[in-house]
């Protein structure tokens, strides 16, 4: 049995494609807030702060980091 890299690419692309429909859509205010959190432009406490707030940038925050 041999395993062939368009299975294994086939397969890799399947499982994006599962992940990123299950990822929730941000408006722009939270991406501009993780792009300045990822800066260094948000303290860590206003950053937990702004996650327990909004519990669907903290859902995403949580799907990015754990790839």
């Amino acid at each position: 049995m041999s395993i062939h890299m368009r299975d294994i690419g086939e397969a890799v692309l399947g499982l994006f494609h599962l992940h990123h429909a299950e990822e929730p859509q941000l408006n722009e205010d939270q991406r501009l807030l993780i792009q300045a959190y990822r800066s260094g432009q948000v303290q860590e406490a206003a950053w937990q702060e702004h996650l327990e707030l909004d519990p669907e940038l903290a859902r995403y925050w949580l799907s990015y980091t754990r790839h």
